[in-house]
């Protein structure tokens, strides 16, 4: 277990806020019918998520150096040749997964809103603890130990209060999914904003108040430790 990381500070509540509405907007992308709009929100609201933390933070490290914590695809080369190969069949197939990921959202837009939160966690508390200055650690690395993490977690707990705190929030879904609508436009600059209605910031604020009682905030502890022991 790395002790740096453990002990570094805690982000800002606002950079919190703002990973929470950038898993909104993600996981609401299933509500949309179109093809392969759910992979498109899903890396912008990643690469949302990656500059708004590395802008809190004095470091050499870039976004595209970041890429891999962004890029469905692992890269540009490799993301265009993989879409064009899997496109005939993902088109094929995606009346079915479109009905099982609205089918699923339930749990599936609790743990899409949670792994938002956890990959920018992460980040911030690699970059806090110089954890990128350390010869060998790249952003792949980094990459590879948060979906191992990810993958043994049981967020059972949080996503019972992620899924309280969306059902006490009118017409959540109908703005969260305006702004994934908006997400999925194409894009002429690098500002990596994301369109935030009043709906929606009211919406992050009260599943930010969940994420912060105690017994959802231990598994960001527990988080920590299963991705430090990745590295090892």
């Amino acid at each position: 277990m790395t002790d740096s990381l453990n002990k570094s500070p805690q982000a800002p509540e606002s950079l919190m806020h703002e990973w929470i509405i950038a898993g909104i907007v993600s996981a609401s992308a299933r509500f949309i019918p179109i093809p392969f709009v759910d992979d498109l929100v899903r890396d912008r609201c990643k690469r949302f998520v990656i500059s708004r933390t590395l802008a809190k933070h004095d470091t050499d490290q870039s976004m595209k150096s970041l890429e891999p914590l962004y890029s469905g695809d692992g890269g540009c080369l490799t993301g265009c040749v993989g879409v064009v190969a899997k496109a005939p069949l993902k088109l094929l197939l995606f009346p079915i997964r479109k009905l099982v990921s609205i089918g699923t959202s339930v749990r599936g837009v609790p743990l899409e809103v949670m792994r938002m939160v956890l990959l920018g966690r992460t980040l911030d508390r690699c970059l806090r603890s110089g954890r990128f200055d350390k010869p060998g650690t790249s952003a792949a690395d980094v990459r590879v130990a948060f979906e191992a993490a990810f993958a043994g977690m049981d967020l059972r707990v949080v996503r019972a209060a992620i899924s309280d705190a969306l059902a006490g929030v009118k017409d959540w879904q109908a703005s969260a999914t305006a702004s994934a609508k908006t997400a999925a436009r194409p894009i002429v600059d690098t500002a990596n904003d994301l369109d935030v209605p009043v709906e929606l910031d009211k919406t992050a604020s009260q599943v930010q108040e969940a994420l912060s009682r105690p017994g959802v905030s231990n598994l960001f502890t527990e988080f920590d430790e299963r991705f430090d022991r990745q590295f090892g």
